[in-house]
């Protein structure tokens, strides 16, 4: 018996020594949880009066691990995954738009206040070639922009592949290792299959969130996405990265592959790991910042257009677009099953476009719902109440079916037209102002083309007694086109009883004036006149503006026609309804023409301080989080060097108990020789 405990005594103890190694060993080693060797005492064995023990034996050996622990590290660890790569793209969008002398809002200005030079000397072709050479920097630089904002967001498509390979893989590594550990069941417990498994399952959740079930057999089940089963046993699922049917060519969407099955993944199914932070950058903050930039780009294109249309080019022939944007095309989804190519778009008023795409769905052939993307909502035409008081832009929560066909429909701006060849589940991205981001350029090819003068020049009658001056005269587009000689002949004669400017004569029917047939007057302040001509639907409509300073006197007037071809090279007031464009309020209703780089620029530094703040309270999270399973599971090298002089001296002492044991079995056998 003494034999027994004395050899028990030294296999333990060297038993025991081979985990502290063990433990020593890994320390280092990622994921290695420490093992511990439980001991029991061997059950004893009556002898005469007395109940001797028999030595001591392994109970088993097990590893320092909290499943608890365990599982709040791996999901902080998740959603800080998703942040830190997030946060790094943004980074990326943030140098783009820069501050200062280098950026798109200088630039803006610059291109603006060209037009300064030109009003005071409107033939100067210097200052004429000034004004388009800054406008083509301003729009290259946009293009430029445009186009870096899709070299990222391609980069970003490619690392969301490779995300998803990796996934894949770690899926297959994990079903494996099931196999492993279900053949092992039948033995002690294989820890250090289960730390690798644990490992595995960590890096797993780095890349997209998941959650285990564990099986009777010793596997675990792993769900991604809620509840898709991406390893069931010791097989594994796989995931796919794929072009968006909707928008192959900005966006991307994750599909869940299982044997024959596939399907797609909503992104807000998708709650954390690399893949999340990168599908959000890419559905959302890429998109939203492309529409920013787009929407600045377009309504600068649309207002400068729109005046520029309204003068007189050097030559006297009517002011033509300013800027190209291109056509503006819906583009259909890849499963749609009419024939129909694209919805056509046309921007109706550049002040009221809104940063967003929109998404449009035939109901059948010819109903549609329109939803915005920036919120959700969607198109009603009855609640449409652009002028109303306080104005609707008949956006709503709940679906509303538009009879669209081939007609057309006006919202956020815009004017969308229907098309022949749709189909019920026909679907439509619009993305107005992305487009015209990327294709945004100069249509003048000389300055000789640069509208500067005035359709309308203004004439004070020789017999005026008060002291009115001209201060400024222009004319502007309103929609629909100009004729050659818009409304000449137009006389306004004050009244200092009222305050007024009376108009005469009255238009011939259908056409109207707005007010009518009287203004009032403020000096200093333009007086605005709108000519409809009721040619439409829709019809053509326009606008003059004068400005006067000082006090006329009863019966003064002012003659407005057509400026003659002559008087062309010494008339600005193009010019100058140009450089007014720069105190218009254009975005959001708050923000003026010349500030537009300031929604873009604070959309961008929004969204970047929102994932900043993110990233870091995350990974101080998950840094926690990590620190309270490495206490519970890591190795201490100074326990573990304590207990090496611990287990060494009882080994030794077991060794030299069997060798005094040996001893006296010799001499108690010799005794019988």
């Amino acid at each position: 018996m003494s034999l027994n405990i004395a050899g028990r005594a030294l296999t333990t103890n060297l038993a025991v020594l081979q985990t502290i190694g063990h433990n020593i060993a890994n320390a280092n080693t990622v994921g290695y949880s420490r093992q511990t060797t439980q001991l029991q005492q061997v059950p004893g064995q009556q002898l005469g009066n007395g109940y001797f023990g028999k030595g001591v034996e392994i109970a088993s050996v097990q590893r320092s691990y909290d499943a608890f622990l365990t599982r709040q590290a791996n999901a902080t660890q998740t959603t800080a995954s998703a942040d830190a790569v997030r946060l790094q793209k943004m980074q990326q969008v943030e140098g783009l738009f820069p501050l200062g002398a280098g950026s798109l809002g200088t630039m803006l200005n610059s291109a603006l206040n060209a037009w300064v030079d030109v009003q005071s000397s409107p033939a100067d072709a210097t200052a004429r070639g000034v004004v388009i050479s800054r406008s083509d920097e301003l729009a290259a630089r946009i293009r430029d922009t445009a186009s870096r904002l899709d070299e990222i967001g391609t980069t970003a498509k490619l690392q969301s592949t490779q995300v998803v390979k990796d996934i894949n893989l770690l899926a297959q590594q994990i079903a494996a290792m099931n196999d492993r550990i279900a053949r092992s069941q039948s033995g002690p417990v294989p820890n250090d299959l289960l730390d690798q498994r644990d490992k595995l399952l960590a890096d797993l959740g780095k890349k997209i969130q998941i959650s285990t079930i564990g099986a009777d057999d010793g596997t675990l089940t792993v769900f991604a996405a809620g509840s898709l089963p991406l390893v069931l046993g010791n097989k594994a699922a796989s995931l796919s990265a794929d072009r968006d049917p909707l928008d192959g060519d900005n966006k991307q969407v994750i599909n869940f592959v299982q044997g024959t099955s596939k399907f797609a993944i909503q992104d807000e199914f998708l709650a954390g790991g690399e893949l999340k932070g990168l599908q959000d950058f890419i559905n959302k903050d890429l998109a939203q910042t492309k529409t920013s930039l787009g929407r600045m780009a377009l309504a600068l294109a649309t207002e400068v257009n729109q005046q520029h249309q309204s003068g007189l080019a050097l030559d006297g022939s009517p002011g033509g677009a300013f800027f190209n944007t291109g056509p503006l095309l819906g583009k259909g989804a890849a499963t749609n099953t009419g024939t129909a190519a694209g919805l056509v778009m046309t921007v109706a008023n550049g002040a009221a476009l809104a940063a967003s795409e929109y998404v449009v769905t035939y109901a059948t052939g010819s109903d549609v719902t329109i939803q915005r993307a920036a919120d959700g909502k969607y198109f009603n035409p009855a609640l449409y109440s652009p002028g109303g008081s306080p104005p609707n832009d008949g956006f709503q929560s709940a679906s509303v079916n538009i009879a669209l066909g081939v007609s057309s429909v006006e919202f956020d701006g815009l004017t969308l037209n229907g098309a022949v060849g749709t189909a019920a589940g026909d679907r439509f991205l619009l993305r107005p102002a992305a487009d015209a981001a990327a294709k945004l350029s100069v249509a003048l090819q000389s300055p000789a083309e640069l509208a500067v003068a005035s359709r309308v020049s203004v004439a004070v009658a020789s017999t005026n007694q008060g002291a009115a001056e001209i201060e400024a005269t222009s004319v502007t587009l309103r929609q629909g086109s100009l004729p050659a000689t818009p409304l000449p002949g137009l006389t306004l004669t004050f009244n200092a009883g009222t305050s007024q400017f009376a108009l005469s004569p009255a238009p011939t029917l259908p056409a109207t004036i707005t007010p009518a047939l009287a203004v009032n007057y403020t000096p200093g302040s333009p007086m605005t006149i709108t000519y409809d001509d009721g040619a439409g639907p829709p019809s053509n409509q326009w606008s003059y503006q004068l400005t006067l300073r000082g006090q006329p006197s009863t019966g003064d007037s002012f003659a407005l026609s057509q400026t003659t071809t002559g008087a062309v090279r010494y008339n600005a007031g193009n010019a100058q309804a140009v450089l007014a464009l720069r105190d218009k309020q254009v975005f959001d209703g708050n923000t003026t023409l010349a500030d537009g780089y300031v929604p873009v620029f604070s959309s961008v530094a929004t969204k970047l301080g929102e994932v900043k703040f993110s990233a870091e309270f995350s990974q101080t999270q998950a840094a926690s989080a990590e620190t309270q399973r490495a206490n519970q599971a890591g190795v201490n090298l100074d326990e573990e060097a304590a207990k090496l002089i611990q287990y060494q001296q009882a080994y030794q002492a077991s060794a030299k108990y069997m060798g005094t044991v040996q001893s006296l079995f010799d001499t108690l056998m010799s005794a019988f020789r």
